[in-house]
């Protein structure tokens, strides 16, 4: 039960600090650029996956929604690598 607890206070404390929020938006980022970007690497449409990593790894954000997006997709890619680190891994 202990591990379990630890990974809800993960994903519910880290982004509520400065130093946690910033590196869940970079880490969210990370992920999102690479799952956008991967079906196009693939399929040998490399314009294409140039112009959606440029779009994503370079460009802002266009909104609060999309900040937040990213920061719970970082925080909750962190919090499940945490977890599975922590119990299956060791």
């Amino acid at each position: 039960m202990g591990y379990e607890t630890g990974l809800i206070k993960y994903i519910l404390y880290t982004p509520l600090t400065v130093v946690g929020a910033v590196s869940m938006y970079i880490y969210g980022g990370f992920l999102i650029t690479i799952f956008k970007t991967l079906p196009y690497l693939l399929s040998k449409d490399y314009l294409q996956a140039f112009i959606e990593y440029f779009i994503y790894s370079s460009l802002p954000p266009s909104s609060l929604a999309h900040i937040i997006g990213q920061i719970i997709i970082g925080t909750l890619a962190a919090g499940i690598k945490w977890y599975l680190a922590m119990t299956i891994l060791r």
